[in-house]
């Protein structure tokens, strides 16, 4: 936005996304924020995501939400010459999901929510900052072009690492990659690439680039108050770029997307593959929502061989961990627990950081434990135990990895089965008989007393179904009121419906 929106707006935004949305039959996620806008959006026909455009471009706030409550710092009058262009400034960007091997959704459901930042910095990147202190834009041809005749160009990408891993531009005078930050979160990249390389590149003229445009007007303001003062940014991102020159430009491999699709339509069979896999190092750039870091859940590139042999993941970032950190310790004897003890204490002492420590000694005591239950024959070594989900704690035959997220779609069909158990919104639920502690936690309050709460919402847990077989719960013992969703009749890989949830014996109700 040109102007900060007032938080007196938000919900009020909100509202109209949802009722938008709801009424054009679109799904996928919008963040709202008083910065500004972001999102991406899905429907069956061009003539739906045409009529999304056009009432935005409609969109006037102060016609439609009214005048935010009255002070004396003069924002009214910027507000009013900003309000009727709200969303004329939106760069739409479209593109098919043809590429996509189902015939599923690029996402399972609609998602509007009110964040602090729609690229978040912790705060340390103002909106009003970036038309002081933000990047050139760049079109697509000049950036193409600035790379090709400019000797003293460097490039950054500042979007994660395993996005840059499976696609990144190259320097063709030079065969140099795009510099990779190497950052798990954007929020990072301020306090470890910038701060460790702005002076070396203070005599360079910088191109970074993203995705779509967004995260480069933060990262171009971080990297010029560190004293680079020739920043430009590829305007539209990388999918403008890729409109442009495909597959004949100076982009290599894939540009991942957050949804289904996984990256846009430009994919061939012919393509150059850049990513390599974590553990063998054979050309591979397919990421899946199944294959995560056991430490952090980062996204990882792992080829079928190797996820054949592995149980579970490292990233790049903790590869030095993946003899001695594992989330499932149920196949290990105790010599081997013990051997991982001493290892993960080794690397302890290695780390300065608070919070890396405070991760290593969370696993020491874990395994600990695992040892003591161990010794006094409370549980037992399975060496045949079946694999589970990182997200989920379920074993592979219940859930194949992709239950979270974008990612999350229907493993089953419901052909043969009993019907959903009845389920209404109101009604009091408590754990029900398929509830994960590893996952959802314990199943009563601090005080031992049944954890109970209430159906808000009633809706479909993931693509590909037809059925509402999930329920988003407010639990009664959660001050925040956070909407957490649970399967309700969900078909799980086994063929079986599962209810993270059953709801309360009225005779249980106290009036």
């Amino acid at each position: 936005f040109c102007v900060p929106m007032q938080k007196h707006y938000e919900p009020l935004l909100q509202s109209f996304q949802t009722q938008l949305c709801q009424r054009l039959a679109l799904k996928g996620r919008v963040l709202l924020a008083a910065e500004g806008i972001n999102g991406t959006l899905s429907a069956s026909s061009e003539e739906a995501l045409q009529a999304y455009i056009d009432e935005m471009n409609r969109f006037e706030l102060l016609q439609r939400c009214g005048m935010p409550p009255t002070d004396d710092d003069g924002k009214e009058d910027d507000l009013a010459r900003c309000a009727e262009y709200l969303f004329r400034g939106v760069d739409w960007k479209l593109s098919a999901a043809t590429n996509t091997t189902t015939t599923t959704e690029p996402f399972p459901d609609l998602k509007i929510r009110v964040v602090k930042e729609i690229i978040s910095t912790g705060g340390s990147v103002k909106v009003d900052e970036i038309p002081k202190l933000g990047g050139t834009h760049l079109s697509p041809s000049q950036f193409h072009d600035a790379i090709i005749h400019d000797d003293n160009v460097v490039l950054i990408d500042v979007r994660n690492t395993f996005e840059y891993d499976i696609g990144h531009f190259v320097n063709p005078k030079t065969n140099d990659v795009a510099l990779n930050p190497e950052t798990v979160t954007f929020s990072s990249f301020e306090d470890t690439f910038c701060a460790r390389r702005a002076e070396e590149l203070k005599k360079k003229k910088v191109l970074m680039y993203c995705t779509g445009g967004i995260r480069c007007e933060k990262a171009s303001v971080m990297l010029k108050r560190k004293g680079v003062q020739d920043v430009s940014q590829l305007q539209g991102g990388i999918h403008r770029y890729l409109e442009e020159y495909g597959e004949g430009g100076l982009f290599r491999g894939l540009n991942f997307v957050f949804d289904q699709r996984v990256d846009q339509q430009h994919a061939t069979a012919s393509r150059e593959i850049v990513g390599r896999c974590i553990e063998c190092s054979t050309p591979y750039d397919e990421i899946s929502g199944s294959r995560l870091c056991t430490v952090c859940r980062d996204l990882v590139l792992v080829c079928p061989d190797c996820c054949a042999r592995s149980r579970e993941y490292h990233c790049k970032r903790h590869q030095a961990w993946k003899n001695c950190y594992f989330t499932f310790l149920d196949t290990f004897d105790q010599t081997e627990l013990k051997a991982q003890n001493e290892e993960l204490g080794r690397l302890r002492d290695t780390y300065t950081t608070k919070n890396v420590r405070k991760t290593l000694f969370r696993q020491m005591e874990k395994v600990h434990n695992r040892i003591v239950q161990l010794d006094n024959g409370s549980e037992m070594v399975d060496k045949s135990a079946p694999r589970r989900c990182r997200s989920c704690m379920e074993t592979s035959d219940v859930c194949n990895g992709l239950c979270w997220g974008f990612w999350k779609s229907r493993q089953g069909t419901s052909k043969g089965l009993d019907p959903i158990l009845p389920i209404e919104i109101g009604d009091c639920v408590e754990p029900g008989p398929n509830w994960n502690t590893s996952r959802y936690g314990r199943t009563t309050t601090t005080n031992d007393m049944p954890r109970r709460g209430n159906v808000v919402e009633v809706k479909q847990w993931g693509m590909g179904g037809d059925e509402n077989d999930c329920v988003l719960i407010e639990w009664d013992d959660d001050d925040c009121k956070t909407l957490q969703p649970y399967r309700w009749g969900a078909i799980g890989g086994n063929g079986s419906r599962h209810y993270d949830v059953q709801k309360v014996d009225s005779s249980k109700l106290q009036i």
